[in-house]
């Protein structure tokens, strides 16, 4: 009995994904189910919804962020166990090593950019159970329950929510421990992997609650996938709201940041509709 328990309650790097704007969009737009419901199902729209889109920044959004999801579990998957709880507009993902959580939380914001999705993330490490998940459907009604628990379930929320904005991957300090861990954080990266690089935050953004100094670097990938994330961003920031442009300045800075420490030049101009040729 001691090793089943020990099982159920051993540790996890968890990942927690939420989309920015969410409740903003639910009140402003209409909930169109017919529309849902083609998107679930890419075979059932008409090539006039598969190439122009349903015209509902609501379903557009949502249907965009459980797509990159999806994407992103699916290419975790192939490497590693993990566990994936998806409700609304957020998910916790838990894997046993840092460098699993890193390499899904890479790929999913990778992909909500490109997909004009902004999604931020809090990573953490602590315990992590699973106790019963449980679905119960009727002709006119349900009884869904998914019960799970643990400190890094609560660490990976509050570091999303821990005051940083933008589309980011901030790193609880439960993690620092982990940073020099070789299992966690193996060199050279395993197959199919990625090295872990964390970055500080700026100084401004370190003065949180939570004492949350770093994020982790994402802008890790190919020219063409570079183009695209950075062209997603500026798609979304151009059709803001005012109260929420700081979120994609903060993002644009983060990147920036991120360059610069893959030995990038700074960007003068974070409006930019075009990056430089990378070095090299």
């Amino acid at each position: 009995m001691k090793a089943e328990a020990d099982v159920l309650r051993s540790d996890r790097v968890v990942v927690f994904a939420d989309m920015l704007g969410f409740a903003a969009l639910t009140e402003a737009h209409p909930l169109d189910l017919r529309a849902l419901n083609a998107r679930s199902r890419p075979l059932a729209m008409t090539l006039e919804e598969l190439a122009g889109g349903c015209g509902n920044p609501l379903t557009e959004a949502f249907s965009n962020f459980h797509s990159a999801l999806k994407w992103a579990i699916e290419m975790a998957e192939d490497t590693h166990p993990l566990t994936a709880i998806t409700f609304s507009d957020s998910a916790f993902i838990a894997t046993t090593y840092l460098f699993e959580a890193a390499n899904f939380a890479i790929g999913l914001t990778q992909s909500a950019l490109s997909r004009r999705v902004p999604v931020r993330m809090g990573i953490a490490f602590g315990s992590f159970a699973t106790l019963r998940f449980r679905s119960d459907i009727s002709l006119d009604g349900g009884d869904h329950a998914a019960q799970f628990l643990g400190t890094a379930v609560v660490r990976a929320y509050h570091a999303e929510k821990c005051g940083i904005k933008g589309i980011r991957a901030l790193l609880h300090p439960s993690l620092e421990p982990l940073f020099a861990d070789d299992a966690h954080n193996p060199a050279p990266p395993p197959f199919n992997g990625r090295p872990f690089r964390p970055i500080e935050c700026s100084p401004a953004e370190c003065a949180n609650g939570i004492h949350l100094k770093y994020e982790l670097n994402y802008w890790d990938m190919a020219v063409m996938k570079q183009r695209d994330a950075w062209r997603g961003l500026q798609d979304m920031w151009a059709v803001a709201p005012d109260y929420a442009r700081d979120h994609y300045q903060a993002t644009a800075e983060a990147i920036n940041r991120m360059r610069i420490a893959q030995k990038e030049a700074p960007l003068t101009n974070l409006r930019r509709r075009t990056l430089p040729r990378p070095r090299g």
